[in-house]
């Protein structure tokens, strides 16, 4: 005969003695085991993820137009076009960044050789205004018409009023 105390460890460790296909895990409790804490490098690395991440919010946030330029600038070297007219028109109009029209004209000069349509029209547009863009005579104009098919309508207005009377032709 089993003494009183045989008795409860075998209730405790035997939850139940036949499995039961029915249950999870044949109806066998499963006990989590204990976790460790984290070691100290890599709670250090979450604080510092966390204070990054809390930099980039602020510095998006209050500072807008410098994050975007710097993005731009980056898809603008991996030689997106979008990018590239994007970081022209900053240049050109100082925003997030001191006005420059040389570098302007060279990020759109990049966009338009690409096909991309505004930075076609703002080239030549550059170019009529006295910008030196590199243009041979002609080109401008050409530039127009292409923004134009392209559906730009200021590009369709400029045709019909400054190259219709032969101002595109610089």
């Amino acid at each position: 005969m089993a003494t009183a105390e045989e008795e409860i460890r075998r209730r405790l460790l035997d939850v139940t003695p036949e499995p039961n296909e029915s249950l999870p895990f044949n109806g066998r409790v499963r006990l989590a085991r204990r976790k460790k804490p984290d070691p100290w490098f890599i709670k250090a690395a979450e604080g510092f993820l966390l204070c990054l991440a809390v930099g980039l919010l602020y510095a998006t946030y209050y500072h807008f137009e410098n994050v975007h330029l710097h993005v731009n600038r980056f898809y603008a070297n991996l030689g997106y076009k979008e990018a590239q007219h994007n970081l022209g028109h900053s240049y050109m109009h100082g925003i997030g960044a001191e006005q420059h029209a040389e570098t302007a004209i060279y990020w759109l000069k990049q966009a338009s050789d690409q096909g991309h349509a505004k930075a076609q029209y703002n080239l030549a547009i550059s170019h009529l205004r006295g910008f030196n863009a590199g243009l041979q005579p002609g080109e401008a104009r050409k530039l127009i018409e292409q923004a134009a098919q392209a559906g730009i309508t200021e590009a369709q207005k400029t045709l019909e009023t400054i190259c219709a009377q032969g101002g595109c032709d610089l």
